[in-house]
């Protein structure tokens, strides 16, 4: 029984390390290097609008690399519509609803998230009129430690607004596979069956012992 046990936490362990591995990992990682590759697809944007939106998708990256909070202000007119806005974030409660919500939360990025890189060039663009709804990917090298680097989804509606195109949704997602800690899940959950059940065995055994010497 010991040696079960054994083998059942050396699987459980090399489940769970494997899992962190399968999480962290970068699954579009050949992306990266390759300029001319369109993980979505190109999207149905003529030459002319794609080049304006690219414009304003340059800016904005280039707003998460140098992250200068004196700018900030010039970022949200260039790049965000007056009306009806909605971010939502990686964490569950980052739903934020109008200017002065997202400014906050494109402010604590710049100051305390980490670097951002986008594959603009690569977005998927596509437009209807002057609707516009944009896909790519990224990654994120968080300040808290520099070899902490998650995989990132981009997605956006733009709406053209007094001549540019603006942001009215825009959503950050961690491109993260749960699939191997789901596993690891069933398995604790197992092992925590099998051990109230031994020690419910155990408890049994011991009070009838204690009955027999009475």
């Amino acid at each position: 029984m010991k040696i079960v046990k054994q083998v059942f936490k050396v699987v459980l362990i090399s489940v769970l390390l494997y899992s962190v591995i399968i999480i962290l990992r970068h699954p579009h990682k050949a992306y990266y290097d390759a300029k001319d590759d369109y993980i979505f697809s190109n999207g149905n944007a003529p030459d002319s609008v794609r080049s304006e939106i690219m414009e304003q998708l340059h800016k904005f990256q280039d707003g998460y690399t140098h992250r200068d909070t004196a700018q900030l202000k010039s970022f949200m007119e260039q790049l965000f519509s007056q009306e009806d806005i909605l971010v939502l974030g990686t964490m569950p409660n980052e739903i934020l609803i109008g200017q002065d919500k997202v400014s906050q939360l494109v402010l604590s990025d710049w100051k305390s998230w980490g670097d951002c890189t986008f594959l603009m060039n690569n977005a998927h663009i596509s437009t209807s009129g002057d609707v516009a709804w944009i896909s790519t990917i990224g990654y994120v090298k968080f300040d808290l430690s520099r070899f902490l680097i998650l995989p990132l989804r981009l997605s956006a509606v733009m709406v053209k607004e007094n001549l540019a195109w603006k942001f009215q949704y825009l959503q950050f997602q961690f491109d993260l596979d749960f699939t191997f800690l789901l596993l690891t899940i069933v398995l604790l959950i197992i092992w925590l069956s099998v051990s109230l059940v031994s020690l419910t065995v155990m408890t049994v055994r011991h009070r009838g012992s204690l009955n027999m010497n009475k």
